[in-house]
This record gives C-alpha cells, structure tokens and sequence, in this order.
C-alpha cells in the first residue's frame, strides 16, 4: 500500500540521508562559529584606535608581531575578517551542494512513489483524472514540497545557531537592549504565520488553475486533428485563452501578495532596526556602552535580522507546501487495482491456454449491468469470435480477459486456472489484447514495437514481415528509426494497425484476443494479413470481436452476445442458418 505524504514523512527522508545531514550540520556550525566574530573586529578598532583605549586586538597583535602602527592594526583585522568570511563562503558552498543533492534525492522519491503508485492504479480510477493534472502534480507541487525541504535543510540549523550565538553576544554587549529584541522577535514569527497561512491559500489557487490549464492544453493537443478538421480552433483556443487568463489572474494575485508579504516583513525588519539604532546612541550616552562596541550591537542586530527573515521564509514555504502535498495525496488516494498472489502459471512451457468466463456478471456502474451470467470457453489452441450489436459487452469482454477490470460474480480461468491464482502481470505476459484504435508514443518504430524491451533486428523484421509491414519500413530512409509522430499521426490507419500487429506478434503470447484490431483494413488486405498471420496464429488460442463475415469465417466456434447475454453459439454454419449473421455483421 502506498503511503501518504506528511511533513512527519518528510522529515524521516531527510533523517535516512544520515551522511549528507551530518555534514551539513557540520558545515553549519562551522560556519556559523566562524561568522560570529566578523561583525565586531571592525568596530572593536574604534574603540582601540581612534578613541586609544587598546584591547585584546592590540594586545594580541603585539603579541605575534611586537608594537606597530595603527595601520597595521587595521590591516590584521581586516585580513582576519576577510579570511573568515572566506571560509563561511567555502562552508556554506559546501553545505548548499549537499542540501541540493539531498533534497533531489526526495524529490526523486517523491515521483518515483506517485508514478510506482500510478503503476498499479485501477483502470476505473485512471480513467477519471486527466494526464495534466498528473503532470502538475509530479511537477509543480513536488517542486513546491522540495523547495520547503531544501530551506529547513539549509536554513533551519544555520539560522537557529546564528540567532543563539548572535543574541548570546549581545547579552554580553548590552543586555537591557539585548532583552529588548528578544521581545520584539515573536511579533515577527507571528506576523509570518499570518502572511503563511494567506500566501498559503494563494497557492492553492494559482496550483489548481495551472492543473486546469494543463489539463485543457493536453486535451486540444491530443484531439488537435479533430479540432481543426471540425473547423473550431477559434473556439477551442478561446476556451484555452479562458484558462490561461485564469492562471494570469490567480498567479498575478498569488505573486502580488507575496511580494507585499516580503516587502511588509523588510519594512518591519528596516523599521526595528531604525529604533534600535536610536536606542544605541542613548545607551552610549547613558552607559558605559563605548561607541565601537554600539557600532558592533547595530552590526549584529543587522545580521540577526537574516537568519529571522529566513525563518519566515521557513514558515512561509511551510504554508505554501502544505496544499501541494494534499494535492500529492489525492493521486496517491487513487484505487489500484487488486494484487493477486502468483500460486499458478498454466502458461509456462504451454504454446497456448483454455480460456473459460463462468457465470460472469460485469457493471461500470451498480444497477446497471454490462455483462449478465456470461459463460464463453475456447480450448487450447481454439479460435472463438465474439459477435454482437455494438455496446452488447464485446469489448468489455475482452478488457475483463487481460484484466483491465474484475468481474462483480463469476470467474475467469485460463488453463482451468482463475486469474486471482494466476496474477495479473501473468495473464497480460501472456495474453495480448490488439485494440481497434491501438496506440503510440511519439517516438521511433522500433520503440513502438519493441516499448524499450531488448529485441535483436532479426526479430523485429519478422515480426514486420508477419504484419506486412516490413517493405514499408525498409524503403523509409531512416527505416526503424523512423519517428511517427503524436500517437502515429505519420501512418496511415492500416500502417498503425500492421505495426500494432507486428507489436503483438514480437511479444510472442499465447493467447491472443482481437478487438476490431483490422477493422481499418479493407476485406481483402484483411483476408490476406490473417492468411499471413496464419502460421504465428496456429499454436494460439485466439479470439475475435468482429463484424466482418470474411474475419468471422476463420473461428472454430462463434458467440452471439446480445444485452450483455450470450444469445446463441455455434459455427458459422449452425448460426447463419438461423439467420443470425449478416455480411458485415452488425446486428441493429
């Protein structure tokens, strides 16, 4: 079962990644050590320099190098700054390679558990959600999640230890101011919870009219063909040019109101340091607080507001990530489809398999049933048809044979074998199912026919020849390498389902199950390609859904299904003798 995403999950990721963590924390400390004693050398100068009240840098300085001038002193220090600064970049550098890499790699878990999940879906569930919306979802919102991951990875440690050892060094300098900003401090984590929760409701929206958008774009490209041939481009396009005007009004409003977020949160920031600063210059007046030592205070409030603004940030992406992973978990909440325990395999070192529907009742919808108590068998190595009126229960027949869907009552058996014994991924290894409208990638004709599995060309050639479709192919310049286009666009109906065919005929089954798989053929081609296909067909169990008589003709015994109901069976003979097929059988 696939699990749900949380940000409790999320955090066990980032804690498997042990090494990487360790070492960005380690870097993040390092740093963050190193960074603390910049913002007070310089000022500390001030106070030893110009006002001449020498102290430990000085001292130290006489030290290693014996008394000097004051820009020597100057110089030391401003090495020593540039030094360390150095090596916080190095470090930091370090830890953000690390933080990409771990981040990537639960971006990479992330999909690979949508698309694991999408593996096993249910065919009745895949077919209520839209390819675009799948797309924004293992894209837009994984990116969303990871961003929030990456920032608690980067910032949270480095930020947090900045804040301590900057505020510990204050408390040092000047507590009563110290105690002053750690009052103010809470009002900016809860001003960014505000803006979170607002920018987070934005988020969503800008997420859901992007899904929308992929969705609409998907759908005009896959039936491009139609719309143009239809002559309604101008409508279609104006209903895209809807959606894209809802994705400019809801990411114009979603970037709008996050910038006044960040600009409002650097106003408060800008505003508190200001105060701060004048608060500075009456502690110098009314304490003992030395100029250099305030200039040094300001600089650390100044590098305090930082690491705080990066918290916010932290509480923002948190907000905002919190719609992306629901919209995660809605794919991840898609029904699969049932695993059944492989205990049979009445197609191992078989030519070919019985096939038996017992008592089988099949609906898409409850109440209202597609298949009533059918019971179809074909032998080993026997060719069946199935015949009927269209939407009599053909094809669903032959989608509930390669187990695209369960039957609500009955079973179905190859071998004398159920499929819940057998598994699915056993039956379709075995079982191949030609569709009237087969499908393509827009790839190469030798993916197409080999869907990336390892085929020599000896084979791939005869399985062409088989489906007579190898002159064809020789004759292209690019021959196998040859792209078709969107879903085949570049061949003709009968060269897409030759090239189905040879698909099915390098897949070598053992049963073979033909849906109007050579309905675009004319009745000769057709007649000679089943001739042609004889030799491969003659060791298969083969069943056909046709409506030709001459593709009819070649079935040893024949199925009348009529309102989901087996009407009649017999042989050609036997049936058309009562009437029961027509030349181009398609019974009204």
């Amino acid at each position: 079962m696939t699990e749900h995403y949380s940000f409790t999950t999320l955090v066990h990721y980032i804690l498997a990644q042990k090494g990487a963590l360790w070492r960005i924390s380690f870097y993040s400390v390092l740093a963050t050590l190193l960074f603390l004693p910049i913002p007070i050398l310089i000022p500390m100068l001030i106070d030893e320099i110009v006002l001449n009240h020498p102290g430990k840098i000085i001292e130290n300085t006489d030290l290693l190098f014996g008394p000097t001038e004051a820009w020597f002193y100057v110089a030391v220090t401003l090495v020593s700054v540039l030094f360390l600064r150095l090596c916080v970049y190095a470090l930091t550098n370090a830890k953000t390679k690390l933080a990409a890499m771990l981040t990537e790699k639960i971006n990479y878990r992330l999909r690979q558990s949508i698309l694991h999940h999408l593996r096993h879906v249910a065919i009745s569930e895949y077919e209520t959600v839209k390819p675009g919306g799948i797309a924004s979802k293992t894209i837009q919102d994984v990116e969303a999640v990871s961003t929030f991951v990456n920032m608690m990875v980067t910032t949270l440690v480095t930020a947090t230890l900045t804040i301590i050892g900057v505020a510990a060094i204050m408390v040092w300098m000047n507590w009563v101011l110290a105690l002053l900003v750690f009052v103010v401090n809470p009002f900016f984590l809860a001003f960014s919870r505000i803006i979170g929760k607002k920018t987070a409701e934005l988020y969503r929206r800008q997420s859901e009219a992007y899904e929308l958008y992929n969705e609409a774009v998907n759908e005009v490209l896959e039936l491009f063909i139609q719309v143009r041939a239809s002559n309604q481009e101008r409508s279609v396009f104006s209903f895209l040019n809807a959606k894209t005007k809802a994705v400019e009004t809801t990411s114009a409003d979603y970037r709008y109101k996050a910038s006044v977020s960040h600009a409002s949160s650097t106003l408060l920031t800008t505003t508190v340091v200001d105060i701060f600063r004048a608060l500075g210059i009456v502690a110098v007046v009314y304490s003992d607080l030395t100029i250099g030592m305030m200039l040094a205070f300001l600089f650390y409030l100044s590098t305090l507001v930082a690491p705080i603004q990066q918290l916010m940030g932290l509480v923002i992406s948190y907000q905002s990530s919190k719609p992306a992973l629901l919209r995660i978990n809605t794919l991840l909440s898609l029904k699969q489809e049932p695993r059944y325990p492989h205990t049979s395999d009445p197609f191992q070192d078989a030519k070919n398999s019985s096939i038996e529907l017992k008592n089988v009742s099949f609906f898409y919808q409850e109440g209202h049933n597609v298949l009533n108590g059918v019971s179809i068998c074909a032998e080993a190595g026997q060719k069946i048809a199935i015949i009927g009126p269209s939407g009599s229960g053909k094809t669903t027949i032959a989608q509930l044979l390669v187990g695209f869907y369960q039957p609500q009552q009955g079973d179905i058996r190859y071998g004398g074998h159920s499929y819940k014994e057998i598994g699915l991924p056993v039956i379709r290894e075995n079982v191949a199912l030609m569709l009237q409208d087969a499908l393509f990638f827009n790839d190469t004709i030798r993916m197409n026919l080999t869907l990336s599995s390892d085929k020599s060309d000896e084979a791939i050639h005869h399985a062409l020849q088989a489906a007579q479709l190898d002159r064809f192919v020789t004759q292209l310049e690019n021959g196998l390498e040859t792209r078709i286009g969107k879903n085949g666009i570049r061949l003709s109906g009968g060269q897409r389902q030759r090239l189905a065919i040879a698909r099915m005929i390098l897949s070598d089954p053992k049963v073979v199950i033909f849906d109007e798989s050579t309905s675009a053929l004319d009745s000769q081609t057709e007649y000679d390609l089943y001739a042609t296909l004889s030799g491969f067909l003659k060791d298969k169990t083969v069943v056909i859904i046709a409506h030709r008589t001459t593709t009819i003709k070649q079935a040893d015994h024949i199925y009348l299904i009529e309102e989901g109901k087996v009407k009649d069976e017999g042989s050609y003979a036997a049936l058309n003798a009562k009437g029961l097929i027509k030349e181009d059988f398609d019974v009204a």
